[in-house]
């Protein structure tokens, strides 16, 4: 099959998420179909109704970040993916709420000696989610993520990968922390945190037509073997006076230094690749190359994809940022479930 095969292959043979997607993202004439229809289908699957009923707007910061579906992070991560953003009454509604957490979380004043960045995380978890679901010039989402783009091309322009400090010269780091190095506080001395997370990636896709040259450096950084062989999750941060805490989700990249992967590694690598996908500099190197090579290898005689399923996890109360939610609402049980989603996902990774 050639694209427009694949293409009409994925619209009659797939549900309602993957009707949606291909008819919005990937046909040349969408004229040719009934989007408010196809919108409207979407919005009735039991998905759909579940992962909008986790978007809750709670005042509690376990409600932002964790495992559970009900967490932001997750709920608006799967929406993402099922192509429900802004222009979705239901979402436009949810997202004010986030808003005005986001407006009154960086308006609010702390009387602690030592900014948290922690705080500052939550933060960016919000505003990066926000645009990338299309609320990225709603304010403060495009301020807060103007100036975090801006700070960390300041810190990685240079290319210094010297980030950690001898946790001798600090005192009252838990033992329990002992296998995690201790992060230099220049990097945070107010607090607002120097270094890229595995979320900025949703910002950098709404945000790179405006700031092309500063993200393809960032990515550039990222892709170094030298930011590479970080430890899997940064490490230790000051949280306050003699309070101290693990800070990690940093850009780990599943496949840059072996293809014998574990099976966490092989959930985390569609998800990584498609958060990388929509920059050039990615797309050119080796590790993205390389990965799409690796991928070939489950193309089907019809020129259809078949990925083994730990490459495609579904599982509840998981991190949807570790790849435990690429599920696209097909029937994994029938002929064709995982082939549909399999397809899909490497048709986007391909489209560029």
């Amino acid at each position: 099959m050639n694209r427009n095969d694949m293409v009409d292959w994925l619209f009659e043979n797939g549900d309602a998420v993957i009707r949606y997607r291909t008819a919005t993202e990937m046909v040349d004439d969408k004229t040719d179909y009934n989007i408010s229809s196809l919108r409207t289908q979407l919005m009735k699957t039991s998905k759909a109704h579940y992962w909008m009923k986790c978007l809750k707007d709670k005042r509690r910061l376990n409600y932002i970040h964790g495992s559970y579906d009900y967490c932001f992070e997750n709920a608006m991560g799967k929406l993402i993916f099922m192509g429900i953003k802004a222009g979705f009454n239901k979402l436009e509604d949810s997202s004010k709420s986030y808003v005005k957490w986001l407006k009154e979380s960086l308006e609010s004043i702390s009387d602690e000696p030592i900014a948290n960045p922690i705080d500052y995380f939550y933060e960016n978890l919000i505003a990066s989610f926000l645009s990338a679901s299309g609320f990225k010039d709603v304010e403060p989402v495009a301020s807060f993520m103007r100036e975090r783009i801006q700070r960390i091309y300041d810190f990685t322009k240079d290319n210094n990968f010297s980030i950690f400090a001898d946790k001798a010269n600090y005192k009252g780091i838990s033992s329990a922390f002992k296998k995690h190095p201790f992060i230099d506080p220049e990097l945070y001395l107010d607090g607002k945190f120097s270094l890229p997370w595995i979320h900025d990636l949703f910002a950098f896709s709404a945000f790179y037509e405006e700031f092309p040259k500063e993200i393809d450096h960032i990515i550039s950084y990222i892709l170094n073997k030298k930011y590479q062989d970080f430890p899997e999750g940064y490490g230790i941060v000051m949280a306050g006076v003699k309070r101290y805490t693990v800070l990690g989700w940093n850009v780990w990249l599943p496949g840059y230094k072996s293809f014998e992967m574990s099976d966490f590694e092989k959930q985390n690598l569609i998800t990584r690749m498609i958060l990388m996908s929509p920059f050039k500099v990615a797309r050119q190197s080796n590790w993205y190359k390389n990965c799409l090579s690796h991928l070939e290898q489950f193309k089907r005689k019809d020129g259809t994809y078949l990925f083994p399923k730990e490459y495609l996890k579904e599982q509840n109360n998981s991190y949807f940022i570790n790849g435990s939610h690429m599920g696209l609402g097909e029937n994994r049980r029938t002929k064709d479930g995982l082939a549909l989603e399999s397809t899909f996902w490497m048709m986007k990774l391909k489209d560029f």
